[in-house]
């Protein structure tokens, strides 16, 4: 995955944190949504950040909430939209 990709990811996820009043800093393989850091309507918003900004058809990728718990499970998801 590009970098640039991957920091998009992590900035869009870092604002979702930053609404929720969280500031500490994460890894890309952190747990979000296990720890409680992100919540299901958080989960909602970064479906549709993920369709919009990088075209992932969920449709045709497996939904799992469990791919959304870290920055590293995201980018894998966006490189298999692309793979087809």
């Amino acid at each position: 995955m590009d970098p640039g990709d991957r920091l998009k990811i992590r900035e869009f996820v870092a604002e979702q944190l930053r609404e929720r009043d969280d500031h500490a800093a994460f890894a890309d393989g952190e747990s979000l949504i296990k720890a409680g850091r992100l919540d299901s309507f958080a989960v909602v918003k970064l479906v549709m950040f993920l369709e919009t900004d990088f075209g992932v058809d969920f449709a045709r990728v497996e939904f799992d909430p469990q791919r959304f718990d870290s920055v590293d499970e995201m980018a894998a998801m966006v490189e298999e939209a692309r793979a087809g």
